[in-house]
C-alpha cells in the first residue's frame, strides 16, 4: 500500500505542473514544472525524502528504461540529425565546457565560504585565549 500512495503524490506533483502549464500558462513544460514543485515541497519539507523514498528508488534503478523513447526519436529523425552533426557536436562541447567552468566556479565560492568561515572561528579562538591570559572580559579588567 505505501508504493501507490508514494506513486500517487509523484502524480499528483506532475499534474499540478500539467495544470500550471496550461490552465495558468506559465511558458513551461508541465513536467519541469512539476519537478520544481516536488524540489521546492523537498527543500521545504513539506515532503520528506522518505515519503517517496520506495517509488524514488524504483525510477533510478530503471532509469535506462525512460530513455529508450527518446533515442527511438531520435533514430526516427536521424538523417536530419546526421545533416547536423558538426553543429550538435559544437554544442555539446560549448555547453560541456560551460557546465564544467559553471561547476567549478560554484564549487570555489563554496570553498571560500568555508575558509572564511573557518578564518572567523580561528580568530574569535585566538581573541578569548588572549582576554583569558590577560585576564580581561569583553574588554574590560
Amino acid at each position: 500500500m505505501r508504493i501507490p500512495l508514494q506513486l500517487a503524490v509523484i502524480f499528483a506533483i506532475c499534474l499540478a505542473g500539467e495544470f500550471l502549464h496550461r490552465i495558468v500558462g506559465v511558458p513551461l513544460p508541465g513536467n519541469i514544472i512539476g519537478m520544481v514543485l516536488l524540489l521546492i515541497l523537498l527543500c521545504t519539507k513539506v515532503i520528506k525524502p522518505e515519503q517517496i523514498s520506495g517509488v524514488s528508488s524504483f525510477f533510478l534503478n530503471h532509469l535506462a528504461l525512460f530513455f529508450l523513447p527518446p533515442s527511438i526519436a531520435i533514430m526516427a529523425v536521424g538523417d536530419d540529425v546526421l545533416s547536423k552533426w558538426p553543429l550538435l557536436l559544437f554544442l555539446c562541447i560549448a555547453f560541456t565546457l560551460v557546465s564544467i567552468a559553471a561547476g567549478g566556479r560554484v564549487t570555489q565560492f563554496f570553498i571560500r565560504r568555508q575558509e572564511y568561515r573557518e578564518n572567523l572561528a580561528l580568530r574569535a579562538e585566538r581573541l578569548s585565549k588572549r582576554a583569558e591570559r590577560n585576564g580581561t572580559i569583553g574588554g574590560e579588567k
